[in-house]
């Protein structure tokens, strides 16, 4: 009798078996997809870091800007900052072969492979040195072609401004005087003393222009030279590499601390 009344034990239930094993695999399926997403965003932040700590572009455009003389203003339809073309292409300094030529230059020095570099504070110095003096020298033995000069007619422009100033000034003798101002007459008189003369005083005009351009491209320069500057002192002992390094160190721990999910044994007992 003993025998029969030992507890017999559960019948086996494949159903509920199948949906323990079911529900698990799809935990674990959910917990892979999470880790792969986690570390898709990290690896994406990384990249998206990295290209942001090297990316050049906007720097290159600005020096662009600055060289063409653009203007930083107040952009009331975005409402934002933005650059605007300047008003008045008398006002450059540069020809579009000057904004060019400089351009191709500043590429050299501004870009990922400087930033990526190892240099001490003699290298930086020697290079700084080198660019200045090559830059100095190319601008100013083709500074007819980089270096913006008057045109013909607005040499003629500036010459009927300096004949009005003059006719200006004859008036108000004349009206100290308490005379009347005879125009026609001073105007003629005006003409007949840089008569045969034009050449010359559209030369000087170019000269005098030339001049001032010079005068102004010194601060364009200086600027030049800070910005390759700065590049260069970012890549001093290769602080920009090591920059980067740590970052992917960083994110190596954090990703590296993801716990994974942990396999369990199923079976009947």
């Amino acid at each position: 009798m003993g025998l029969f009344n030992r507890e017999q034990p559960e019948p086996y239930n494949e159903m509920a078996e199948q949906s323990v094993v079911h529900a698990q695999t799809q935990q674990s399926s959910l917990a892979a997809n999470q880790s792969r997403r986690l570390n898709y965003e990290m690896d994406n932040t990384e990249k998206s870091f990295a290209d942001a700590q090297l990316e050049c572009e906007q720097t290159l455009s600005d020096i662009s800007h600055l060289l063409k003389q653009d203007v930083y203003q107040w952009d009331e339809d975005k409402q934002i900052m933005d650059w605007f073309s300047i008003d008045d292409e008398k006002k450059r300094v540069l020809t579009n072969e000057g904004v060019d030529k400089i351009m191709q230059i500043m590429k050299s020095y501004i870009n990922k492979e400087t930033l990526l570099s190892n240099f001490d504070e003699k290298m930086i110095m020697r290079r700084m040195l080198e660019f200045s003096l090559a830059l100095s020298a190319m601008l100013f033995m083709k500074y007819e072609i980089y270096f913006r000069t008057p045109t013909l007619n607005e040499c003629y422009d500036i010459l009927e401004n300096r004949l009005r100033d003059k006719l200006g000034t004859r008036e108000m003798r004349y009206k100290l005087r308490g005379e009347d101002f005879p125009e026609e007459k001073e105007r003629l008189e005006i003409l007949k003393e840089i008569d045969g003369r034009e050449e010359y005083e559209i030369k000087k005009i170019r000269s005098e222009t030339r001049k001032l351009n010079l005068r102004e491209f010194e601060m364009i320069f200086t600027q030049l030279r800070a910005l390759i500057e700065s590049t260069h002192n970012r890549a001093w002992k290769g602080e920009e590499r090591g920059s980067l390094r740590r970052h992917v160190n960083i994110n190596e721990v954090i990703g590296g601390g993801q716990q994974q999910p942990q396999k369990r044994k199923w079976g009947m007992f």
